[in-house]
């Protein structure tokens, strides 16, 4: 959701929607997402979650919070991941300017004369705040700065409330690995990977396909994936799969999103409801057999 209309939609939960309880707020940002889709919208019993849907909406409310709150930030996330799997797993952060700052939450301080011709800036909270710079010759950057000022006011719990996401949201800088790469999102249940999904040519003709672990295609799609597109597997698939087990221990479900580049593996980030938990998942009864998947003391 872009420009004005994320603006719109991000007023609208803030100061509207928040005041609705969880119930409500939860299948009425569903009931949007399904529409926007043409989608039938099935409503959520969030009380007795049997559906995966139900059960990420469940899961935005128990849990360990607080460490998910650190695994869902980009930046402070890269201690986990040093720790679990090691540093080379890591994308090189640039620094933002003279003081040799790796993360900020003031636009003001980037020197924008130090960053290399490529870069990526991201908001380490949320989703889709990012600035890709193919050429920073070509970049307009008092436009960037008052894109990054309006994206640091926005408060992404409003977004979903997801309590992973409270508090401030941050700026950091990565080097480009390489202009619109191939994002493989391992959805993993209780450490064990059993879907990815692919996002091809996002910067382009947007693609999205699932995947088992035995590189055959899934039987269900959500949002604006298709069962028509198809994809080779990653030479680095089994060190994939390896690190998103890694990662994914002690969660009852968690996506894993990573890359592969220049025959490296590279860790993107670890979001424990993706899309807010409101993208519909067809045909229906994959819902349930998703939900089947993810244990939770109810």
């Amino acid at each position: 959701m872009a420009g004005k209309y994320r603006n719109l939609y991000y007023g609208l939960c803030k100061y509207c929607f928040s005041l609705l309880p969880d119930i409500l707020y939860h299948n009425l940002l569903g009931y949007i997402m399904h529409k926007r889709f043409g989608v039938k919208y099935h409503w959520m019993n969030i009380r007795k979650p049997k559906t995966f849907s139900e059960k990420l909406q469940w899961a935005k409310s128990h849990g360990n919070i607080p460490l998910k709150n650190k695994l869902a930030d980009k930046y402070d996330v890269r201690i986990y991941i040093e720790k679990t799997i090691g540093a080379q797993y890591l994308v090189k952060l640039i620094q933002l300017n003279h003081n040799g700052d790796l993360a900020i939450d003031n636009v003001e301080s980037i020197d924008f004369d130090l960053l290399p011709s490529q870069f990526v800036l991201k908001m380490t909270k949320g989703s889709g705040f990012n600035i890709i710079c193919h050429d920073k010759s070509h970049l307009n950057v008092e436009n960037t700065k008052a894109t990054l000022r309006k994206w640091l006011k926005i408060n992404n719990y409003y977004l979903s409330r997801q309590k992973e996401y409270i508090g401030g949201n941050k700026l950091i800088c990565e080097e480009m690995l390489e202009y619109n790469i191939t994002d493989y999102k391992f959805f993993c249940f209780d450490g064990e990977p059993k879907y990815v999904e692919l996002y091809i040519d996002r910067l382009g003709n947007h693609k999205k396909v699932f995947y088992d672990m035995d590189w055959n295609k899934a039987l269900f799609i959500t949002g604006g994936d298709s069962m028509e597109y198809s994809a080779p597997k990653p030479a680095k698939f089994d060190e994939m799969v390896k690190v998103a087990k890694t990662l994914s221990k002690g969660f009852n479900f968690v996506r894993i999103d990573l890359y592969e580049h220049d025959n490296r593996v590279f860790f993107g980030e670890m979001t424990f409801a993706p899309a807010g938990g409101y993208t519909p998942i067809t045909p229906h009864e994959w819902d349930y057999r998703l939900g089947g998947m993810i244990q939770i003391d109810n």
